[in-house]
């Protein structure tokens, strides 16, 4: 734990001096050493641009997708991280260990950030040193967000001496942690602006996460019954979002994933990745998400096995082509913006290879900004969509239904976006295949049903065992009205077993060892005044 918490700390002063370009395109021209960093305001919009890139580095670059997507049956390779898919991952796992540390990056940049804006910050505003401490303290939250999701009980860290100083520190209770990150979560949203740089949090973002946060939390263990004043405020929060805020879903579901549509209206917050950039601020996942270099303008990729499921394709009605094509490549779709310079390409494969994040080649309207191991496209981190989602399952609460109103109707926007029916009610399993299907290995539909399996242990165990883990077919194929076929689908020889033990995942070995205080029981945290 010491060593990971003085890398991260190097990373941070490494990533405030270093960075050749600015994601924002905002970074002022020059060196600086600590003693000057932070004396204008655009000094402290180069301090939190890290936060938006170099920090999440080690997540993204492949834990994102196996933990996120992978873990939620989204797609499954039985040689690129099939443990996760089928529920046998183990303490010895790279991906845990990269997403530890880069979650605990994210943690102590941010801590570091807001102690230095707070006590060598000069020639700026209240207001400005206010907004780089909400950035700093929105990504903390953020990143507690998904340690609490992945592990349960996780350490709280807000003085990154303090912990240098003593590493063994012990986990803390969970109620602890969802604290915490409310407590960011408020600060933020309170003081970040309305408006923004392309790419930077506003107070949307915040009141975004925030609702999501507070509804996860009204579930969290409470035997089946989501406790009332939290639903009330993730219906707040949701609702000030979807109403006020003047943001509308973007118009084509298919553009949310073209690098030139970067930072959309729908974009509430990002990782921004630099075009071309150094190893750390870059997209790694196109080489891992591309089936092959005939998508990529012959770009070298190694992503060949990776499909949908059965499970997940059966989730698309068969109106959503929409959705679906732009997630996965199925047999016969056309994508125009691919081999722009072939008239377009067509997959002609009995698969259904990864689509999303795969963007073409160099030369198709992506600016030359592709190579194997980097792609400009950002990774969502929060987009409208989820928080209309968030707030029709806010608004649906212990009820059986939810048969009207203006959270429905949010709930709605996103099927007319895809061109398909409205619902006049909708249940709790409608909600979780809407949120399945709207974002399909966007690496996040696992964190969902985490919240759920802590609200209905019982109906999310069902669910998951359900889910047709590690099932195979001789191939995908579509009859003449378009509706996919699984030729002779075929189950594991080992069945996929998902228990409570297997929820969270295992601590990476390596901190185990280092801390050995992880497997005491949890504390409670002696909150102060952040």
């Amino acid at each position: 734990m010491k060593k990971l918490l003085l890398i991260s700390s190097l990373i941070a002063i490494v990533a405030l001096h270093s960075c050749k370009k600015s994601f924002l395109d905002r970074e002022p021209e020059g060196a600086y050493v600590d003693a000057t960093f932070y004396t204008s305001p655009e000094a402290l919009k180069a301090a939190t641009a890290p936060l938006y890139n170099r920090a999440w580095f080690d997540y993204n670059k492949r834990p994102a997708v196996a933990i996120g997507s992978l873990r939620a049956n989204d797609g499954y390779n039985p040689y690129m991280n099939p443990s996760y898919t089928l529920f046998t991952v183990t303490s010895l796992d790279d991906g845990l260990s990269d997403s530890w540390k880069s979650f605990y990056g994210v943690i102590t940049m941010s801590n570091a950030i807001i102690d230095a804006v707070k006590h060598k910050a000069v020639n700026v505003t209240e207001a400005q040193k206010n907004v780089a401490i909400g950035e700093a303290r929105l990504m903390r939250g953020i990143a507690y967000f998904y340690l609490l999701r992945t592990w349960g009980p996780v350490i709280l860290i807000e003085n990154n001496d303090a912990v240098i100083k003593d590493p063994m520190q012990p986990r803390h209770r969970e109620e602890d942690i969802f604290r915490f990150i409310i407590d960011d979560l408020s600060f933020a949203a309170q003081h970040l602006p309305i408006q923004a740089d392309k790419g930077r949090a506003t107070s949307w973002g915040a009141k975004g996460m925030l609702a999501k946060v507070y509804l996860s939390r009204a579930g969290w263990k409470t035997s089946g019954t989501r406790n009332e004043a939290d639903l009330a405020k993730a219906r707040e929060y949701a609702k000030d979002v979807c109403v006020n805020s003047g943001l509308e879903l973007y118009a084509k579901y298919e553009d949310l994933f073209k690098y030139k549509h970067n930072n959309n209206p729908e974009s509430l917050i990002a990782m921004q990745w630099v075009p071309l950039g150094d190893w750390g601020v870059c997209n790694t996942l196109l080489a891992d998400l591309a089936f092959s270099s005939d998508v990529t303008g012959g770009v070298n990729v190694w992503g060949g096995g990776l499909n949908g499921t059965i499970d997940m394709l059966k989730q698309y009605e068969r109106a959503d082509t929409l959705r679906r094509n732009a997630t996965y490549f199925t047999q016969h779709s056309f994508y125009p913006y691919i081999a722009i310079d072939k008239g377009g390409y067509s997959y002609g494969n009995a698969g259904a290879s990864i689509k999303k994040g795969v963007i073409g080649g160099p030369n198709d309207d992506n600016d030359g900004y592709v190579q194997s191991m980097s792609s400009p496209l950002n990774t969502y981190i929060l987009r409208l969509a989820d928080v209309y989602l968030t707030y029709a399952e806010a608004s649906l609460g212990n009820n059986s239904t939810l048969n009207g109103g203006e959270a429905l109707n949010c709930f709605n926007k996103v099927r007319d976006r895809a061109k398909i029916g409205r619902k006049t009610s909708i249940t709790l399993d409608d909600i979780i295949k809407e949120r399945r299907v709207e974002f399909a290995m966007e690496y996040t539909n696992w964190y969902d049903m985490v919240s759920w399996y802590c609200y209905k242990p019982e109906k999310m165990l069902k669910y998951f065992n359900d889910q047709q883990r590690g099932w195979s077919t001789a191939g995908i194929t579509k009859d003449e009205d378009g509706n996919l076929i699984f030729e002779d689908p075929t189950a594991p020889a080992v069945p996929v077993v998902v228990t409570a033990n297997n929820i969270f995942f295992p601590y990476p070995e390596n901190d185990l060892i280092q801390n050995p205080r992880l497997k005491e029981e949890p504390q409670a945290y002696p909150f102060n005044n952040q």
